[in-house]
């Protein structure tokens, strides 16, 4: 796909740099979102929401960037994990950690397929059929690493509901934080990309 035509579109360059991300604004949108996603890490001792994260990067940046900022995130977590909350330095654990690294991956990759295929879907419906199949994917890929590594008692129902429960506020909040950054970065940095542009 070609860049957009600012001249056919009747744009001058002002306009043209809110109509359209640049790359100082999508650079900035990153920041935010990995920031934020550590943050939540943090605050709930290191429990972090990959599928909403997977979601809200498939969203606003391409596939490559997400894949990036995701394992850049991931080693946040494990840092975070080992280092602030003593995680055992096993084997085991290591290759849990292992594990959820895949499963953020394959849920970016997931959650991309459907924003791509659901664009002119509305903006909640399309975000929310992200956010379950890239959660369920998510939780898929560590049940089968449970099968090598152990660890079935934390598959129970209510602790999925919980984390569910977590991406889906995590998600809502990374929705309405874009919405914030756009209308605060717009007037210097232009259009942030946007995750309910469709709306």
């Amino acid at each position: 796909m070609s860049a957009p035509d600012r001249w056919s579109d009747g744009l001058g360059d002002a306009d043209f740099h809110i109509a359209h991300p640049s790359f100082l604004a999508s650079l900035i949108w990153t920041l935010i979102l990995t920031l934020a996603a550590i943050g939540v890490t943090f605050a709930l001792s290191c429990v972090t929401p990959f599928a909403a994260l997977a979601v809200a990067l498939a969203g606003t940046i391409g596939l490559r960037a997400s894949l990036r900022i995701m394992i850049v995130v991931w080693c946040a977590n494990q840092v975070i994990g080992f280092g602030f909350f003593h995680f055992p330095l096993t084997v085991n654990a290591f290759l849990w950690g292992a594990a959820i690294g895949g499963a953020a991956i394959v849920t970016t990759a997931a959650a991309s397929v459907v924003m791509k295929h659901g664009s002119s879907w509305a903006a909640p419906l399309r975000l929310g059929v992200a956010l379950l199949i890239g959660f369920g994917l998510y939780e898929i890929t560590l049940l089968g690493a449970a099968i090598f590594l152990g660890g079935f008692e934390t598959f129970r129902p209510a602790v999925i509901a919980q984390l569910a429960l977590v991406n889906a506020v995590s998600l809502v909040g990374m929705v309405v934080l874009n919405e914030v950054a756009a209308a605060l970065c717009r007037p210097c940095l232009g259009r942030i990309p946007r995750l309910v542009r469709a709306w």
